[in-house]
């Protein structure tokens, strides 16, 4: 299962892979969680998303590893960190 977010807050994602995970009665052990940070005004690019990796344990849905950081594009005095 795969749960993306672009306008969707990070915490009302998760609570719906919780929800997934915990109400499938088992079917569903595992889900995946996209965040795509929301464009800014004058922006054209995404400037940030990642990805958690979440399982089902003991019937309850928890994270499993950290976030990986799959896109990130940003400036900081005038020099631009991007990441393909």
């Amino acid at each position: 299962m795969v749960e993306v977010g672009y306008a969707e807050a990070y915490d009302d994602l998760k609570d719906d892979v919780k929800l997934l995970l915990e109400g499938s009665g088992g079917e569903i052990s595992k889900a995946i969680i996209i965040k795509v940070e929301p464009l800014r005004a004058g922006e054209t690019e995404v400037q940030r998303a990642f990805v958690e990796m979440w399982h089902l344990s003991e019937g309850r849905a928890k994270k499993k590893g950290g976030r990986k950081v799959i896109f990130y594009n940003y400036q900081i005095s005038g020099f631009t960190f991007t990441n393909p």
